[in-house]
């Protein structure tokens, strides 16, 4: 299954719909910050599962974190602004031990990460979709096949 992992709209939604015409995903994670631009795509795709934690940036009564599994693999979703993301990845990385996550997928940062931790959670910030202040726009695509994960990072302006 391939799963669009945003995070960080701040409002550009057609960024998130250009990416959702070019990938095709059998999912969609959002990771916080506008999250109404998330609630927007999957109303524009119904027959797509879509997950959405809220960030820093919201004010809606949504989910803080977010446990999914898919085919095997577990994630823990969150926007990261409770554990300290932009300051270290230790808080993050030990709410995923805690969860039984295989995988941490956050954002917050606005900066793209994708590497495993010393205890073996893997932590995943797909960057900003919304490139607010010049920021290069980012996504991540998740692909679990048998069990077994595979991540990328794609720059959404030379896909669009």
């Amino acid at each position: 299954m391939k799963i669009v992992v945003f995070s960080d709209s701040h409002g550009n939604l057609d960024w998130m719909i250009a990416v959702m015409e070019e990938e095709r995903p059998g999912q969609v994670f959002f990771l916080g910050d506008h999250e109404k631009d998330g609630w927007a795509v999957s109303e524009l795709y119904p027959q797509i599962p879509f997950c959405a934690v809220k960030g820093n940036c919201d004010w809606s009564a949504g989910l803080e974190d977010w446990l999914v599994e898919v085919e095997g693999v577990r994630f823990l979703l969150t926007h990261g602004h409770l554990y300290g993301a932009k300051t270290g990845l230790m808080r993050l990385e030990e709410a995923g031990l805690r969860a039984g996550a295989d995988v941490v997928c956050f954002g917050h940062t606005h900066r793209a990460l994708d590497r495993e931790g010393a205890s073996g959670v893997r932590l995943f910030n797909p960057g900003t979709i919304g490139g607010p202040h010049g920021q290069r726009r980012t996504y991540g695509v998740l692909t679990v096949q048998n069990g077994r994960l595979t991540a990328e990072i794609k720059d959404a302006d030379t896909e669009k």
